[in-house]
């Protein structure tokens, strides 16, 4: 009798000891999604047309890409369906240099994210080396007030 008893108690044991590394796993990914996930609105804040692309945290791209006139207010979607993003998914401004989360940039108010272009801009080129581009949307030499 004793013996079942034993057994019983190192069965459960190890499944405890099992679960351990699943439970860890399944906080940190919580952890990771803290900002919280919704449809994402984007304002064209620049003088320009614009192309916004975006990927997942697992760098797969969502649909092709969306293109905003200046001055323009959408949410994203692919078809008739909003997208819902995440703090850690990726946004792009035009063709060239890197992405950013769209934790980093957008602000997540009553389960959507709103993002302004200049601020995806601003996150991927603040390291840019050389001269400027014409179709940048902030230029130092022109005041704030025209910008």
């Amino acid at each position: 009798m004793m013996h079942l008893k034993w057994k019983g108690l190192l069965s459960l044991l190890v499944v405890g000891l099992l679960a351990i590394p699943m439970i860890v796993t399944a906080q940190d990914y919580i952890d990771r999604d803290d900002g919280g996930r919704g449809p994402i609105e984007v304002t064209n804040d620049w003088r320009n047309e614009v192309q916004i692309t975006m990927w997942t945290n697992r760098r797969e791209r969502i649909g092709g890409s969306w293109t905003l006139d200046s001055g323009d207010v959408a949410f994203l979607a692919v078809g008739s369906s909003r997208i819902k993003v995440r703090p850690n998914y990726k946004i792009k401004v035009g063709n060239d240099w890197g992405w950013v989360d769209v934790g980093d940039i957008g602000q997540f108010q009553d389960g959507v994210w709103y993002v302004n272009v200049r601020d995806v801009w601003r996150a991927t080129h603040r390291d840019r080396a050389g001269g400027r581009d014409d179709d940048r949307p902030y230029r130092e030499d022109v005041p704030d007030y025209l910008r």
